[in-house]
């Protein structure tokens, strides 16, 4: 667990789903979920970046926080998204794993557009 001290991790902007079945392998956004339909919500993926690490160790890193999440029951997988490893969860499970993610010691990060204002 050592590697993983100091770690940030950002939530990507938007939610994902599977792509045309490719479960595992493939994400593509999709349109924010409905509040009223909770059948699509199974389906809804988020992303997480590592923000912390030089390149050369982003895989390693990633890798390894995908097996802890494995290790706690959580199902993920590591995609390349816009050129960099990204961890892709169910969104149903986002709670628990940000939780046991911060309990390890990694900051959750959320996506903040470039021009927004406060």
């Amino acid at each position: 667990m050592r590697i993983m001290k100091l770690s940030v991790l950002q939530r990507l902007p938007e939610f994902y789903h599977w792509y045309a079945g490719e479960i595992g392998s493939r994400v593509e956004p999709t349109r924010l979920p409905e509040l009223s339909n909770e059948a699509d919500h199974d389906d809804n993926l988020i992303g997480l970046k590592l923000l912390s690490y030089p390149d050369r160790q982003v895989w390693e890193v990633m890798h390894k926080i995908s097996q802890y999440l494995n290790g706690i029951g959580i199902d993920n997988s590591i995609i390349e998204n816009e050129g960099e490893p990204c961890l892709f969860i169910n969104s149903q499970d986002e709670p628990i794993a940000l939780c046991r993610l911060k309990n390890i010691g990694i900051a959750i990060a959320d996506f903040i557009p470039v021009n927004s204002s406060f």
